[in-house]
């Protein structure tokens, strides 16, 4: 039988397995919230940029309107102070201020500012030279397109009405680049984590867990169709290697329990084991009045010493046969076999109608069937073989007796070594087949059987009274009354085998 599981586990336990696993999934999803964040702070920046943006043009629109209050656009005072507005443009701190351009009601450029890196013409044209990039913007009106977002303010001078306007671009393109980066980053690392996820579980999910326990679930289904002979080979320090270790283990005693059933069953009727399948047998210890049924080959020692061990089994394979079939089919239960002796027990495990004459008849029929087979033997030119049965009733102790890993069910008292002494008297009273007088008091009215003279046995202080029985009362053929002095052994070379 396997060994019990050991509880103590080595290596990656499943729950660390299954922690990894967690702490994948919490990375993932970090990532994840984490590249919503990015797109909503690139959407927060791209307005705080465009509102920004349009703070300034809101106020270049109100000094240039306040300045062209006292001057005119083409006057020299008024260029004096575009000079001054463009260098206050370049200054400005607004990474994404791509223009800023003053032009007349024509169309022309007044003044203004641009930042060529950052400023890209539909079609994607850059132009590097500044005066013709402000004249490119106002012709096309500001409307670059792309990642350019324009704002227009009109130059209103009070009694003179628009002189003007004022065309002011933002770029779009750092923070575009930049989403994009930070993009490209966390999508990279949102991808490997969730690949490295999968890969992960396909092996902790599948070959650590899924494959091993499918196995087993598949074992015990073979177990519950009764292959008992089914063993999962799985030998790891976690906790599935703990629940394949118990699984054969639990196999392991079904299978030694599966072995004690069919061995009790090989030595009880089939109406005692299915008693015994449903728990209405008690296994446990209890007195019981029994019924104890001693037979025994006469010469085995001698005859033994002159066999072979082969042929020393198989004869007592063959006689064994014949006498465990005549108990069964009378319910009796064969307790054990002493060497060349059978000792046979009735109304235990389970009350049963007249033992005593159950346990007499199967005597008899034992020496009829005991006849036959000497016939077949002596056919094959073998020896015959003769036989001593002894039958006492009285109270016994049953149950289980033994080691804890090595019970046996069986009956001990003083019922018992009385049948066994009993039948050593066979040899003395030449009676195959002798009866105690509680036995006979049972049943004695219903057989043919002789009072004989009481004899002294080893255990006990008052003469056994003994009766030789020789048959049934309704029956017309009786059973031999006496059994003549044993013919001398004959020589191996005469056995035959």
């Amino acid at each position: 039988m396997d060994a019990a599981p050991a509880e103590t586990r080595s290596g990656m336990g499943l729950k660390l397995r299954l922690s990894i696993g967690l702490i994948l999934i919490i990375v993932i999803l970090f990532l994840a919230v984490n590249l919503f964040n990015i797109y909503t702070h690139r959407l927060r920046e791209r307005d705080e940029a465009l509102v920004h943006n349009e703070t300034v043009a809101r106020l270049l629109a109100v000094s240039i309107s306040t300045d062209l209050a006292s001057h005119e656009i083409e006057s020299a005072g008024f260029q004096a102070f575009a000079r001054n507005l463009s260098a206050s443009i370049a200054a400005t701190k607004s990474r994404d201020l791509a223009y800023a351009v003053v032009i007349d009601n024509d169309g022309h450029v007044i003044t203004g500012k641009v930042r060529p890196g950052l400023v890209v013409f539909p079609g994607g044209v850059a132009i590097l030279d500044e005066a013709a990039a402000l004249d490119q913007i106002a012709k096309l009106d500001g409307k670059l397109g792309g990642y350019m977002r324009d704002h227009r303010f009109a130059l209103k001078v009070q009694g003179r009405g628009t002189v003007g306007k004022l065309l002011v671009g933002t770029s779009m393109a750092r923070i575009e680049r930049e989403a994009r980066d930070d993009l490209i980053i966390n999508v990279a690392a949102l991808t490997a984590g969730i690949l490295v996820l999968i890969v992960y579980a396909i092996l902790a999910l599948g070959r650590l867990v899924v494959r091993p326990v499918s196995e087993i679930a598949e074992a015990m289904r073979a177990v519950q169709a009764g292959d008992l002979d089914r063993r999962v080979a799985i030998k790891r320090g976690d906790e599935i290697g703990v629940l394949a270790s118990t699984y054969n283990f639990m196999v392991s005693g079904l299978r030694e329990r599966e072995k004690l059933q069919d061995a009790f069953s090989r030595y009880v009727s089939p109406q005692i084991y299915q008693r015994f399948q449903k728990g209405e047998i008690n296994l446990k210890g209890e007195t019981r009045k029994a019924v104890v049924l001693f037979s025994d080959i006469r010469s085995f020692t001698t005859l033994s010493e002159q066999l072979s061990p082969v042929d020393v089994v198989t004869m007592l394979n063959e006689y064994f046969t014949e006498m465990v079939e005549i108990v069964m089919r009378h319910e009796g239960f064969v307790n054990k076999f002493i060497g060349d002796a059978i000792m046979a027990i009735y109304n235990v495990p389970i009350d049963q109608p007249e033992p005593e004459l159950r346990a007499v008849r199967t005597g008899l029929e034992m020496l009829a069937s005991l006849d036959r087979l000497n016939e077949r033997r002596q056919a094959r030119g073998q020896f015959t073989l003769k036989i001593g049965i002894g039958i006492n009733t009285g109270p016994v102790v049953a149950g289980n007796l033994g080691h804890e890993r090595r019970l046996e069910y069986t009956v001990i008292g003083d019922t018992v070594n009385l049948a066994q002494r009993i039948e050593s008297q066979t040899k003395v009273t030449g009676t195959p087949l002798l009866i105690s007088q509680s036995t006979h008091a049972a049943c004695g009215d219903r057989l043919v059987a002789q009072e004989l003279p009481p004899v002294k046995v080893k255990g006990k202080q008052e003469p056994v009274v003994l009766y030789a029985v020789t048959g049934l009362a309704s029956e017309a053929t009786p059973a031999p009354a006496t059994d003549p002095t044993p013919a001398p052994i004959p020589s191996v070379a005469a056995i035959g085998t």
